[in-house]
């Protein structure tokens, strides 16, 4: 699940698979942070995040607000005809 909130702030959801239970979880990416982990709701299961994987995927997320924001402000700019 892909949104952008009203501050133009992107959020990302997942549902990844437990490695243990398989059951599905939902992950925020906002909270896929260096050095963070997640524990599974129906087995307690902690799976901790790859360091450089989520310092990458916060870097994207980034990037791509500041994106969003520049779309958004070339239309806010644009003068109606």
């Amino acid at each position: 699940m892909i949104g952008v909130l009203k501050n133009r702030q992107i959020y990302i959801e997942l549902r990844p698979q437990c490695p243990k239970c398989k059951k599905e979880f939902m992950l925020d990416l906002k909270k896929f942070l260096p050095g963070r982990a997640h524990s599974c709701h129906a087995c307690g299961t902690v799976v901790q995040f790859n360091g450089q994987l989520a310092e990458q995927i916060q870097k994207l997320i980034h990037d791509l607000e500041s994106s969003i924001r520049e779309v958004h402000e070339s239309f806010v700019s644009q003068k109606a005809d």
